[in-house]
């Protein structure tokens, strides 16, 4: 509180008030591993049987911006986030039967029609399976993994070059 006084509450608590709506663009696993590793931070590492809002929203922020989410907590909470999906398993069996070139010129024109529509975000789904797709691997292996890098860099390249405005991407 403003006048230095106490106020206990869960790290929970604070995260669903600090991220809003926008929690649920943030998958459960990855928001408890944060807290997990705020919580062992101002707990074993500091010391710290309390600390201010503040002290952990600027926690939170540089955890989750380590995660690679843009982070912002001062800003109006009514913001309106418009969010573009799509699905990269649609676009690897588009591009199955012409290959992994196919698959780049699909993405690439998906990634630019969704950017007319101007959005906030844009998340992308699928990539693990369409990783395994497009490599013709039925278990994670080290080609899949070369993929998932090569894709997830693409798509950077892709929001970075025909972006012209503050658009986020979310993979999952």
């Amino acid at each position: 509180m403003p006048s230095g006084e106490l106020w206990p509450c869960s790290a929970e608590d604070i995260t669903e008030e600090l991220l809003g709506d926008s929690i649920n663009l943030i998958e459960p696993q990855t928001i408890h591993e944060a807290l997990k590793a705020i919580v062992h931070y101002f707990r074993e590492e500091h010391e710290y049987s309390s600390v201010s809002v503040d002290e952990f929203s600027c926690a939170l922020s540089k955890v989750l911006q380590g995660f690679g989410f843009d982070v912002v907590f001062d800003e109006d909470p009514r913001v309106h986030l418009h969010i573009e999906k799509t699905d990269l398993r649609k676009l690897a069996t588009l591009a199955n039967a012409c290959g992994e070139l196919s698959f780049f010129q699909q993405l690439r024109k998906e990634v630019r029609s969704i950017l007319r529509r101007s959005p906030n975000i844009i998340q992308c789904n699928g990539l693990r399976d369409c990783v395994k797709q497009i490599v013709g691997a039925d278990r994670w292996c080290s080609r899949c993994r070369r993929m998932h890098r090569q894709i997830v860099s693409y798509l950077r390249t892709c929001l970075d070059q025909d972006s012209h405005r503050d658009c986020s991407l979310l993979i999952k």
